[in-house]
Protein backbone atom coordinates (compact mmCIF):
# COMPACT_ATOMS: atom_id res chain seq x y z
CA UNK A 1 0.00 0.00 0.00
CA UNK A 2 3.02 2.38 0.82
CA UNK A 3 3.77 2.26 -3.43
CA UNK A 4 0.30 3.58 -4.10
CA UNK A 5 0.70 6.72 -1.81
CA UNK A 6 4.39 7.35 -2.47
CA UNK A 7 3.65 10.02 -4.08
CA UNK A 8 0.93 11.38 -2.28
CA UNK A 9 1.19 14.71 0.40
CA UNK A 10 1.53 14.21 4.53
CA UNK A 11 -2.22 15.13 4.09
CA UNK A 12 -2.70 12.20 1.73
CA UNK A 13 -1.42 9.87 3.83
CA UNK A 14 -3.51 10.89 7.06
CA UNK A 15 -6.77 10.71 5.19
CA UNK A 16 -5.66 6.95 3.93
CA UNK A 17 -4.93 6.00 7.51
CA UNK A 18 -8.32 6.86 8.70
CA UNK A 19 -9.76 5.07 5.71
CA UNK A 20 -7.66 2.03 6.55
CA UNK A 21 -9.42 2.05 10.68
CA UNK A 22 -12.82 2.87 9.09
CA UNK A 23 -12.65 0.54 6.08
CA UNK A 24 -14.98 -2.53 6.17
CA UNK A 25 -15.59 -4.61 3.08
CA UNK A 26 -18.68 -6.03 2.96
CA UNK A 27 -19.68 -9.38 2.33
CA UNK A 28 -16.13 -10.84 4.01
CA UNK A 29 -16.19 -13.19 6.05
CA UNK A 30 -12.22 -12.01 7.16
CA UNK A 31 -10.65 -12.02 11.06
CA UNK A 32 -7.64 -10.32 11.65
CA UNK A 33 -4.83 -10.72 10.04
CA UNK A 34 -6.57 -11.44 6.59
CA UNK A 35 -9.12 -8.44 7.44
CA UNK A 36 -6.23 -6.39 7.46
CA UNK A 37 -5.06 -7.56 4.42
CA UNK A 38 -8.12 -7.34 2.67
CA UNK A 39 -8.50 -3.36 4.24
CA UNK A 40 -4.81 -2.48 2.97
CA UNK A 41 -5.31 -4.39 -0.43
CA UNK A 42 -8.77 -2.50 -1.20
CA UNK A 43 -7.43 1.07 -0.69
CA UNK A 44 -4.65 0.30 -2.68
CA UNK A 45 -7.28 0.08 -5.55
CA UNK A 46 -8.59 2.91 -4.14
CA UNK A 47 -5.76 5.05 -4.55
CA UNK A 48 -5.06 3.39 -8.38
CA UNK A 49 -5.58 6.90 -10.60
CA UNK A 50 -7.17 5.80 -13.69
CA UNK A 51 -10.37 3.53 -13.90
CA UNK A 52 -8.41 1.96 -16.74
CA UNK A 53 -6.13 0.70 -14.53
CA UNK A 54 -8.38 -0.78 -12.22
CA UNK A 55 -10.61 -2.31 -15.34
CA UNK A 56 -7.25 -4.10 -16.20
CA UNK A 57 -6.73 -5.13 -12.71
CA UNK A 58 -10.00 -6.98 -11.89
CA UNK A 59 -9.61 -8.48 -15.57
CA UNK A 60 -6.49 -10.33 -14.00
CA UNK A 61 -8.79 -11.63 -11.92
CA UNK A 62 -10.62 -13.84 -14.63
CA UNK A 63 -7.85 -16.42 -14.75
CA UNK A 64 -7.98 -19.23 -12.61
CA UNK A 65 -5.82 -18.71 -9.42
CA UNK A 66 -1.93 -19.10 -9.83
CA UNK A 67 -2.39 -18.77 -13.62
CA UNK A 68 0.44 -16.94 -15.99
CA UNK A 69 -1.63 -14.30 -17.47
CA UNK A 70 -0.60 -13.86 -21.00
CA UNK A 71 -1.19 -9.90 -21.39
CA UNK A 72 -2.31 -10.47 -24.88
CA UNK A 73 -5.25 -12.12 -23.59
CA UNK A 74 -5.84 -8.81 -21.75
CA UNK A 75 -4.90 -7.14 -24.56
CA UNK A 76 -7.93 -8.40 -26.69
CA UNK A 77 -10.53 -8.82 -23.76
CA UNK A 78 -9.83 -4.94 -22.87
CA UNK A 79 -10.29 -4.26 -26.97
CA UNK A 80 -13.64 -5.75 -26.80
CA UNK A 81 -14.27 -4.43 -23.80
CA UNK A 82 -14.40 -1.19 -25.40
CA UNK A 83 -11.71 -0.08 -22.47
CA UNK A 84 -9.76 1.79 -24.61
CA UNK A 85 -12.23 3.18 -27.25
CA UNK A 86 -9.95 6.38 -27.72
CA UNK A 87 -6.81 4.38 -29.76
CA UNK A 88 -7.19 4.03 -33.41
CA UNK A 89 -5.09 0.55 -33.27
CA UNK A 90 -4.40 -2.36 -31.50
CA UNK A 91 -1.15 -1.81 -31.06
CA UNK A 92 -2.22 1.29 -29.25
CA UNK A 93 -4.23 -0.61 -27.33
CA UNK A 94 -1.72 -3.26 -26.42
CA UNK A 95 0.92 -0.33 -25.63
CA UNK A 96 -1.79 1.01 -22.98
CA UNK A 97 -2.64 -2.24 -21.40
CA UNK A 98 1.48 -2.82 -20.90
CA UNK A 99 1.29 0.81 -19.36
CA UNK A 100 -1.08 -0.36 -17.27
CA UNK A 101 0.48 -3.71 -16.00
CA UNK A 102 3.19 -1.70 -15.23
CA UNK A 103 1.73 0.55 -13.07
CA UNK A 104 -0.08 -2.56 -11.29
CA UNK A 105 3.59 -4.02 -11.07
CA UNK A 106 4.59 -1.02 -9.24
CA UNK A 107 2.17 -1.19 -6.59
CA UNK A 108 2.71 -4.93 -5.76
CA UNK A 109 -0.81 -5.58 -7.05
CA UNK A 110 0.52 -7.60 -9.92
CA UNK A 111 3.78 -9.92 -10.24
CA UNK A 112 5.95 -10.12 -12.75
CA UNK A 113 6.97 -14.16 -14.11
CA UNK A 114 10.01 -15.20 -16.26
CA UNK A 115 8.51 -13.59 -19.16
CA UNK A 116 7.40 -10.38 -20.09
CA UNK A 117 4.85 -11.20 -21.89
CA UNK A 118 2.72 -12.45 -18.67
CA UNK A 119 1.78 -11.81 -15.48
CA UNK A 120 0.45 -13.41 -12.00
CA UNK A 121 -1.62 -12.25 -9.69
CA UNK A 122 -1.28 -13.57 -5.85
CA UNK A 123 -3.99 -15.60 -4.45
CA UNK A 124 -5.55 -13.32 -1.63
CA UNK A 125 -5.07 -10.18 -3.99
CA UNK A 126 -7.03 -12.05 -6.62
CA UNK A 127 -10.05 -12.88 -3.94
CA UNK A 128 -10.13 -8.65 -3.22
CA UNK A 129 -10.22 -8.47 -6.97
CA UNK A 130 -12.74 -10.90 -7.35
CA UNK A 131 -14.87 -9.36 -4.62
CA UNK A 132 -14.39 -5.67 -6.19
CA UNK A 133 -15.49 -7.05 -9.02
CA UNK A 134 -18.50 -8.39 -7.81
CA UNK A 135 -19.70 -5.67 -5.62
CA UNK A 136 -19.10 -2.50 -8.15
CA UNK A 137 -18.98 -3.95 -11.65
CA UNK A 138 -21.71 -7.49 -11.68
CA UNK A 139 -18.60 -9.97 -12.27
CA UNK A 140 -19.14 -13.43 -11.86
CA UNK A 141 -15.57 -15.50 -11.44
CA UNK A 142 -15.94 -19.36 -11.39
CA UNK A 143 -12.77 -20.28 -13.18
CA UNK A 144 -10.70 -23.17 -12.28
CA UNK A 145 -12.45 -24.96 -9.85
CA UNK A 146 -13.45 -28.13 -11.78
CA UNK A 147 -16.77 -27.46 -12.42
CA UNK A 148 -18.53 -29.89 -14.52
CA UNK A 149 -22.22 -27.63 -14.81
CA UNK A 150 -23.08 -24.48 -14.67
CA UNK A 151 -22.82 -22.77 -11.01
CA UNK A 152 -25.96 -22.48 -8.95
CA UNK A 153 -27.18 -19.70 -7.35
CA UNK A 154 -29.59 -18.03 -5.21
CA UNK A 155 -28.73 -14.84 -6.43
CA UNK A 156 -29.97 -13.46 -9.81
CA UNK A 157 -27.21 -13.65 -12.72
CA UNK A 158 -29.57 -11.14 -14.53
CA UNK A 159 -26.93 -7.81 -13.55
CA UNK A 160 -24.16 -9.47 -14.31
CA UNK A 161 -21.88 -8.32 -16.80
CA UNK A 162 -19.24 -10.43 -17.32
CA UNK A 163 -19.00 -13.76 -16.37
CA UNK A 164 -15.69 -16.16 -16.54
CA UNK A 165 -15.66 -19.83 -15.91
CA UNK A 166 -13.14 -20.71 -17.75
CA UNK A 167 -10.49 -24.00 -16.49
CA UNK A 168 -14.00 -25.55 -15.78
CA UNK A 169 -14.84 -28.48 -18.23
CA UNK A 170 -18.49 -28.15 -18.38
CA UNK A 171 -19.99 -30.85 -19.97
CA UNK A 172 -23.72 -29.01 -20.00
CA UNK A 173 -25.57 -25.28 -20.62
CA UNK A 174 -28.53 -24.52 -18.88
CA UNK A 175 -31.40 -23.35 -21.44
CA UNK A 176 -33.29 -20.13 -21.31
CA UNK A 177 -30.31 -18.02 -19.25
CA UNK A 178 -31.01 -14.38 -19.42
CA UNK A 179 -28.00 -11.49 -19.04
CA UNK A 180 -29.29 -8.72 -20.61
CA UNK A 181 -26.10 -6.54 -19.40
CA UNK A 182 -23.36 -9.59 -20.16
CA UNK A 183 -20.51 -7.65 -21.95
CA UNK A 184 -17.94 -10.84 -21.28
CA UNK A 185 -18.58 -14.06 -21.12
CA UNK A 186 -15.28 -16.64 -21.23
CA UNK A 187 -15.99 -20.31 -21.32
CA UNK A 188 -14.40 -23.96 -21.35
CA UNK A 189 -16.75 -26.64 -22.18
CA UNK A 190 -16.04 -30.52 -22.56
CA UNK A 191 -15.03 -31.41 -26.14
CA UNK A 192 -18.05 -32.99 -26.87
CA UNK A 193 -20.55 -30.50 -25.37
CA UNK A 194 -23.01 -28.83 -28.39
CA UNK A 195 -23.70 -25.72 -27.78
CA UNK A 196 -27.29 -25.08 -28.16
CA UNK A 197 -28.67 -23.32 -31.26
CA UNK A 198 -30.42 -20.45 -28.51
CA UNK A 199 -27.96 -20.17 -26.04
CA UNK A 200 -26.68 -17.00 -26.80
CA UNK A 201 -30.08 -15.56 -27.51
CA UNK A 202 -30.58 -13.12 -24.76
CA UNK A 203 -27.02 -12.29 -24.57
CA UNK A 204 -27.69 -9.03 -27.17
CA UNK A 205 -24.65 -7.02 -25.21
CA UNK A 206 -22.23 -9.02 -25.43
CA UNK A 207 -18.51 -7.59 -26.81
CA UNK A 208 -16.56 -10.44 -25.73
CA UNK A 209 -16.84 -13.99 -25.88
CA UNK A 210 -13.88 -16.55 -25.61
CA UNK A 211 -15.04 -20.25 -25.90
CA UNK A 212 -12.25 -23.42 -25.09
CA UNK A 213 -13.43 -26.86 -25.93
CA UNK A 214 -17.16 -27.70 -27.72
CA UNK A 215 -18.96 -27.79 -30.76
CA UNK A 216 -20.36 -24.28 -31.96
CA UNK A 217 -22.72 -23.23 -34.66
CA UNK A 218 -21.52 -20.09 -35.85
CA UNK A 219 -25.60 -19.41 -36.47
CA UNK A 220 -26.02 -19.23 -32.49
CA UNK A 221 -24.28 -16.03 -32.88
CA UNK A 222 -26.76 -14.20 -34.93
CA UNK A 223 -28.36 -11.77 -32.80
CA UNK A 224 -24.76 -11.27 -30.79
CA UNK A 225 -24.19 -8.12 -33.34
CA UNK A 226 -21.92 -5.96 -30.86
CA UNK A 227 -19.75 -8.92 -30.41
CA UNK A 228 -15.82 -7.20 -31.08
CA UNK A 229 -13.33 -10.14 -29.40
CA UNK A 230 -14.49 -13.54 -30.47
CA UNK A 231 -11.95 -16.04 -29.78
CA UNK A 232 -13.03 -20.25 -30.45
CA UNK A 233 -9.75 -21.93 -28.52
CA UNK A 234 -9.80 -25.96 -29.47
CA UNK A 235 -13.30 -25.26 -30.20
CA UNK A 236 -15.16 -27.61 -33.37
CA UNK A 237 -16.97 -24.81 -35.40
CA UNK A 238 -19.59 -24.91 -37.93
CA UNK A 239 -21.81 -22.56 -39.96
CA UNK A 240 -19.03 -19.80 -40.36
CA UNK A 241 -21.00 -17.88 -42.86
CA UNK A 242 -22.77 -16.55 -40.11
CA UNK A 243 -20.10 -14.24 -38.96
CA UNK A 244 -20.96 -11.76 -41.34
CA UNK A 245 -24.10 -10.69 -38.74
CA UNK A 246 -20.82 -9.55 -36.37
CA UNK A 247 -19.96 -6.46 -38.42
CA UNK A 248 -18.54 -4.87 -35.46
CA UNK A 249 -15.55 -7.54 -34.72
CA UNK A 250 -12.07 -6.36 -33.83
CA UNK A 251 -10.50 -9.45 -32.94
CA UNK A 252 -11.44 -13.00 -34.41
CA UNK A 253 -9.52 -15.79 -33.39
CA UNK A 254 -9.77 -19.46 -34.48
CA UNK A 255 -6.73 -21.20 -31.81
CA UNK A 256 -6.16 -24.86 -32.11
CA UNK A 257 -9.68 -25.72 -34.25
CA UNK A 258 -8.18 -28.50 -35.60
CA UNK A 259 -11.59 -29.13 -37.59
CA UNK A 260 -11.27 -26.49 -39.50
CA UNK A 261 -10.83 -27.03 -43.00
CA UNK A 262 -11.88 -23.78 -45.21
CA UNK A 263 -12.28 -20.16 -44.30
CA UNK A 264 -15.79 -18.92 -45.27
CA UNK A 265 -15.25 -15.77 -48.17
CA UNK A 266 -17.92 -14.12 -45.84
CA UNK A 267 -15.25 -13.24 -43.62
CA UNK A 268 -13.86 -10.78 -46.15
CA UNK A 269 -17.08 -8.79 -44.91
CA UNK A 270 -15.67 -8.06 -41.42
CA UNK A 271 -14.55 -4.57 -42.53
CA UNK A 272 -13.52 -3.91 -38.88
CA UNK A 273 -11.23 -6.50 -38.17
CA UNK A 274 -7.87 -5.58 -36.47
CA UNK A 275 -6.50 -9.24 -35.65
CA UNK A 276 -7.02 -11.81 -37.25
CA UNK A 277 -5.40 -14.97 -35.53
CA UNK A 278 -5.90 -18.62 -36.73
CA UNK A 279 -2.72 -20.23 -35.34
CA UNK A 280 -2.44 -24.17 -34.59
CA UNK A 281 -5.72 -24.94 -37.20
CA UNK A 282 -3.87 -27.82 -38.88
CA UNK A 283 -6.53 -28.85 -41.43
CA UNK A 284 -6.97 -25.38 -42.95
CA UNK A 285 -6.18 -25.97 -46.69
CA UNK A 286 -7.81 -23.04 -47.98
CA UNK A 287 -8.14 -19.15 -47.69
CA UNK A 288 -10.64 -17.86 -50.88
CA UNK A 289 -9.04 -15.35 -53.26
CA UNK A 290 -9.62 -11.94 -52.09
CA UNK A 291 -11.05 -12.73 -48.94
CA UNK A 292 -8.12 -11.31 -46.97
CA UNK A 293 -7.09 -8.21 -49.41
CA UNK A 294 -10.61 -7.17 -48.03
CA UNK A 295 -10.18 -6.61 -44.94
CA UNK A 296 -8.94 -3.58 -45.64
CA UNK A 297 -8.25 -2.55 -41.63
CA UNK A 298 -6.67 -5.20 -40.75
CA UNK A 299 -3.05 -4.67 -38.45
CA UNK A 300 -1.90 -8.06 -37.31
CA UNK A 301 -2.60 -11.51 -39.43
CA UNK A 302 -1.12 -14.53 -37.15
CA UNK A 303 -0.98 -18.18 -39.14
CA UNK A 304 2.28 -19.25 -37.55
CA UNK A 305 3.29 -22.93 -37.75
CA UNK A 306 0.92 -26.09 -38.21
CA UNK A 307 -1.76 -24.14 -39.67
CA UNK A 308 -2.18 -22.93 -43.59
CA UNK A 309 0.32 -22.90 -45.60
CA UNK A 310 -0.84 -23.18 -48.93
CA UNK A 311 -0.34 -19.33 -50.32
CA UNK A 312 -0.78 -19.40 -54.26
CA UNK A 313 2.56 -17.20 -55.91
CA UNK A 314 0.45 -14.91 -57.74
CA UNK A 315 -3.34 -13.07 -57.51
CA UNK A 316 -5.72 -14.70 -59.11
CA UNK A 317 -9.14 -13.20 -60.03
CA UNK A 318 -10.61 -16.34 -59.94
CA UNK A 319 -12.82 -17.34 -56.60
CA UNK A 320 -13.09 -21.18 -57.20
CA UNK A 321 -10.09 -22.96 -56.64
CA UNK A 322 -7.42 -21.01 -56.17
CA UNK A 323 -6.42 -20.04 -52.99
CA UNK A 324 -5.54 -16.62 -51.31
CA UNK A 325 -2.10 -15.03 -52.65
CA UNK A 326 0.51 -13.18 -50.71
CA UNK A 327 0.42 -10.32 -53.07
CA UNK A 328 -2.96 -9.60 -51.38
CA UNK A 329 -1.49 -8.54 -48.60
CA UNK A 330 -0.07 -5.39 -50.31
CA UNK A 331 -3.68 -4.10 -49.95
CA UNK A 332 -3.42 -3.93 -46.28
CA UNK A 333 -2.22 -0.41 -45.56
CA UNK A 334 -2.37 -0.80 -42.07
CA UNK A 335 -0.73 -4.28 -41.65
CA UNK A 336 2.06 -4.49 -38.89
CA UNK A 337 2.37 -7.68 -37.69
CA UNK A 338 2.27 -10.99 -39.89
CA UNK A 339 3.11 -14.11 -38.94
CA UNK A 340 3.13 -17.50 -41.27
CA UNK A 341 4.42 -20.35 -42.69
CA UNK A 342 5.00 -20.23 -46.63
CA UNK A 343 6.82 -21.86 -49.40
CA UNK A 344 7.66 -18.98 -51.74
CA UNK A 345 8.66 -15.18 -50.91
CA UNK A 346 6.51 -12.54 -49.05
CA UNK A 347 5.54 -10.21 -51.32
CA UNK A 348 5.96 -6.45 -51.16
CA UNK A 349 5.30 -5.18 -47.91
CA UNK A 350 6.17 -2.09 -46.81
CA UNK A 351 4.38 -1.36 -43.07
CA UNK A 352 5.76 -4.82 -41.98
CA UNK A 353 6.68 -4.30 -38.56
CA UNK A 354 7.10 -8.05 -37.21
CA UNK A 355 7.83 -10.99 -39.22
CA UNK A 356 8.29 -14.46 -37.86
CA UNK A 357 8.73 -17.19 -40.57
CA UNK A 358 8.75 -20.81 -39.95
CA UNK A 359 9.01 -23.95 -42.27
CA UNK A 360 9.78 -21.64 -45.68
CA UNK A 361 11.17 -24.56 -47.90
CA UNK A 362 12.25 -22.85 -51.43
CA UNK A 363 12.99 -19.69 -50.77
CA UNK A 364 16.53 -18.44 -50.81
CA UNK A 365 16.36 -15.20 -50.20
CA UNK A 366 13.33 -14.77 -48.04
CA UNK A 367 13.45 -11.12 -47.47
CA UNK A 368 15.20 -9.98 -50.71
CA UNK A 369 11.64 -8.46 -52.38
CA UNK A 370 11.01 -6.37 -48.86
CA UNK A 371 14.38 -4.99 -49.30
CA UNK A 372 13.42 -3.42 -52.64
CA UNK A 373 11.35 -1.02 -50.90
CA UNK A 374 13.56 0.04 -48.33
CA UNK A 375 11.61 2.07 -45.72
CA UNK A 376 9.92 -1.44 -45.29
CA UNK A 377 13.47 -2.16 -43.35
CA UNK A 378 13.13 0.78 -41.47
CA UNK A 379 10.04 0.43 -40.04
CA UNK A 380 11.39 -3.73 -39.08
CA UNK A 381 11.48 -4.02 -35.45
CA UNK A 382 11.68 -7.99 -34.94
CA UNK A 383 12.13 -10.71 -37.10
CA UNK A 384 11.66 -14.45 -36.36
CA UNK A 385 12.81 -16.90 -39.09
CA UNK A 386 12.98 -20.75 -38.30
CA UNK A 387 13.11 -24.35 -39.89
CA UNK A 388 13.82 -22.69 -44.15
CA UNK A 389 16.02 -25.73 -45.04
CA UNK A 390 17.35 -24.05 -47.87
CA UNK A 391 17.42 -20.47 -46.72
CA UNK A 392 20.90 -18.77 -47.61
CA UNK A 393 20.69 -15.22 -47.66
CA UNK A 394 18.26 -12.80 -44.86
CA UNK A 395 18.63 -9.64 -46.38
CA UNK A 396 19.90 -8.94 -49.77
CA UNK A 397 20.34 -5.29 -49.64
CA UNK A 398 21.32 -4.87 -53.76
CA UNK A 399 23.57 -2.04 -55.16
CA UNK A 400 22.07 0.48 -52.65
CA UNK A 401 20.33 3.31 -54.39
CA UNK A 402 20.42 7.04 -53.67
CA UNK A 403 17.50 6.71 -51.59
CA UNK A 404 19.27 3.94 -49.43
CA UNK A 405 22.71 6.21 -48.79
CA UNK A 406 20.10 8.36 -46.75
CA UNK A 407 18.62 5.62 -44.90
CA UNK A 408 19.82 3.56 -41.84
CA UNK A 409 18.34 0.34 -43.10
CA UNK A 410 16.95 -1.41 -40.08
CA UNK A 411 17.27 0.95 -37.70
CA UNK A 412 14.82 0.06 -35.55
CA UNK A 413 15.41 -3.50 -35.46
CA UNK A 414 15.16 -4.64 -31.97
CA UNK A 415 15.04 -8.47 -31.90
CA UNK A 416 16.54 -11.07 -34.47
CA UNK A 417 15.86 -14.54 -34.26
CA UNK A 418 17.41 -16.92 -36.15
CA UNK A 419 16.71 -20.94 -35.97
CA UNK A 420 17.90 -24.10 -37.92
CA UNK A 421 18.34 -22.65 -41.08
CA UNK A 422 21.59 -25.43 -42.15
CA UNK A 423 22.18 -23.06 -45.47
CA UNK A 424 22.52 -19.79 -44.04
CA UNK A 425 25.66 -18.54 -45.53
CA UNK A 426 25.41 -14.79 -44.57
CA UNK A 427 23.08 -12.57 -42.36
CA UNK A 428 23.38 -9.66 -44.70
CA UNK A 429 24.21 -9.42 -48.55
CA UNK A 430 25.25 -6.04 -50.12
CA UNK A 431 26.85 -3.04 -48.64
CA UNK A 432 26.34 -3.47 -45.42
CA UNK A 433 27.47 0.25 -44.95
CA UNK A 434 24.26 1.34 -44.89
CA UNK A 435 22.59 -1.00 -42.48
CA UNK A 436 22.24 0.08 -38.61
CA UNK A 437 21.96 -1.67 -35.71
CA UNK A 438 21.34 1.06 -33.50
CA UNK A 439 18.54 -0.62 -31.75
CA UNK A 440 18.95 -4.48 -31.46
CA UNK A 441 19.14 -5.57 -28.01
CA UNK A 442 17.88 -9.48 -28.14
CA UNK A 443 19.93 -11.71 -30.82
CA UNK A 444 19.47 -15.48 -30.49
CA UNK A 445 21.44 -17.95 -33.26
CA UNK A 446 20.75 -21.50 -32.90
CA UNK A 447 22.26 -24.37 -35.90
CA UNK A 448 23.46 -22.15 -38.40
CA UNK A 449 25.87 -24.45 -39.38
CA UNK A 450 27.23 -22.44 -42.45
CA UNK A 451 27.74 -19.08 -41.11
CA UNK A 452 30.98 -17.35 -41.25
CA UNK A 453 30.26 -13.91 -39.72
CA UNK A 454 27.60 -12.18 -37.78
CA UNK A 455 28.59 -8.24 -37.81
CA UNK A 456 30.67 -6.02 -39.93
CA UNK A 457 32.36 -2.61 -38.41
CA UNK A 458 29.34 -1.22 -40.24
CA UNK A 459 26.12 -2.77 -39.10
CA UNK A 460 27.58 -2.17 -35.84
CA UNK A 461 27.70 1.86 -35.93
CA UNK A 462 25.04 3.75 -34.15
CA UNK A 463 24.98 6.72 -36.34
Amino acid sequence: MGRALRDKSVDGWEVASTKLKNNQLQHMERNGEQKNAYGCLKLSYDYLNHEKTKLVFLLCCLFPEDYNIPIEDLTRYAIGYGLHQDVESIEDARRHVYVEIRILKDCCMLLSTETEEKVKMHGLVRDVAIQIAYKEHGFMVKAGIGLKEWPRSNKSFEGCTTISLMGNQLTELPEGLVFPQLKVLLLELDSDLNVQARFFERMTEIEVLSLKGGCLSLQSLEFSTNLQSLLLIDCECNDLIWLRKLPRLKILGFIGCSSLEELPDEIGELKELWLLDMTGCSSLRRIPVNLIGRLKKLEELVIGDNSFEGWDVVRCDSTEEMNASLTELNLLSHLVVLSLKITDEIGELKEIRLMDVTGSRDARTLLSILAKWQQALNNLTSVKIEDCKSLEEVFDLGEGSSEVKELRLLSSLTRLELKLLPELKCIWKGPTRHVSLRSLIHLELQSLYKLTFIFTPFTGSKS
